[in-house]
């Protein structure tokens, strides 16, 4: 994801510089589509990406870019309609759907997850909490919930029997074993399955109506293949695979998820945008990076460096210490506020810094270095 990143920061970097003051003129559509195509076209081909949808949010105006094919054996051309699988970009819903879940008195972050499963009754267990599930602060769930689980009865034998590395609050470790737990347990006052509940309060209030978790026969025509070693694969989502990284969507509906994160004060919505700003508030400082429900947060002007390096896997996936915000921070404007995500043939990165109205949403068939997204 390197080259994503190191895309998506140049691009950033050089729209922020580029804007003048308010008294001035904007940025042009001719401007904006050079600095995206003059970016993106190289990567494009550095990284042998089939295809890849591009939007731009600037100061509210959405801008579009697609490129290459969605299906090379078919010879599909991306289109705005493409369907690309979102990965860990998928947790920023499950973060928002907690938010929401919240802001409706549903659930506290504070509450035991004990509460939400009463069959845990391992020791282990006592003193962890749902905010601890929401930011991998549990004390060292793994990263993937083993293959061997299969049902409910596989997935608490696996859970009873997790021991913990490090006390609750003090270390993260990302893991969709436990942000995906925390959205399996969180939607359980709703008496609705994940799937049901995440349309119902985050899917259908935005009107994203090409986002799913199960890609409908009806639009399967859309839904891209993904690539890996030159082979075309999806995704085959496990245990808890939806809460953590089983969302689909296109580029037209990454956009209004964007905006609506960017500027959820024009949401109609009250408890969907108590839920985003629940999500991008600042619950634990991790060396620079400020962990939300989902979204990672950091202040911008951001250092180059630090952006790309913390998104390397090898540092990203690693254990590092946790500092507990207390009281959690609310939003601020002044974030680069994002998230990277990839399946075994996609690719994702979504990017934003509320204060200057400037946000980046990238999907890509091949899943290429975290730290190429964001440069």
């Amino acid at each position: 994801m390197k080259k994503n990143l190191n895309t998506v920061l140049a691009i950033t970097t050089l729209m922020v510089s580029m804007t003048p003051f308010a008294a001035q003129k904007s940025l042009t559509a001719e401007q904006i589509s050079q600095i995206v195509n003059d970016t993106v076209k190289p990567l494009l081909e550095a990284q042998s990406i089939p295809g890849m949808a591009v939007a731009v949010l600037y100061q509210g105006q959405p801008y579009y870019f697609t490129y290459g094919q969605a299906d090379i054996n078919k010879n599909l051309p991306v289109t705005k309609k493409t369907i690309f699988e979102l990965g860990s970009v998928s947790k920023t819903f499950t973060g928002v759907l907690g938010g929401d879940i919240v802001t409706r008195g549903e659930m506290k972050l504070s509450d035991p997850v004990t509460k939400y499963w009463p069959q845990l009754t391992g020791s282990q267990w006592k003193g962890i909490n749902m905010l601890h599930l929401a930011t991998y602060t549990a004390g060292g769930l793994p990263l993937q919930v083993p293959d061997s689980v299969t049902d409910g009865a596989s997935l608490l034998n696996f859970y009873q029997h997790w021991q913990p590395q490090w006390k609750p609050g003090t270390m993260r470790l990302y893991a969709n074993a436990s942000i995906g737990l925390f959205g399996h347990l969180a939607v359980k006052p709703s008496n609705m399955t994940f799937e049901q509940t995440i349309n119902q309060r985050v899917f259908q209030p935005l009107q994203l109506t090409h986002t799913w978790i199960n890609v409908p026969k009806s639009v399967e025509k859309e839904y891209a293949w993904g690539y890996s070693n030159g082979q075309p694969v999806r995704v085959s989502s496990g245990m808890l695979g939806a809460e953590s990284y089983g969302v689909k969507s296109t580029i037209e509906d990454m956009t209004v998820w964007l905006k609506a994160n960017m500027t959820p004060q024009h949401l109609n919505d009250s408890t969907l945008k108590q839920g985003i700003l629940l999500a991008q508030s600042r619950y634990w400082r991790i060396g620079n990076m400020y962990q939300g429900l989902g979204w990672e947060m950091l202040n911008w002007p951001v250092n180059a460096d630090t952006l790309i390096n913390g998104s390397d896997n090898q540092v990203a996936l690693a254990p590092h210490p946790s500092i507990a915000i207390i009281p959690p921070d609310p939003v601020d404007p002044g974030s680069w506020v994002h998230k990277t995500g990839a399946t075994e043939g996609f690719g994702a990165y979504v990017a934003f810094i509320p204060e200057k109205q400037i946000g980046i949403v990238m999907l890509a068939n091949k899943n290429y270095p975290n730290q190429e997204r964001i440069k």
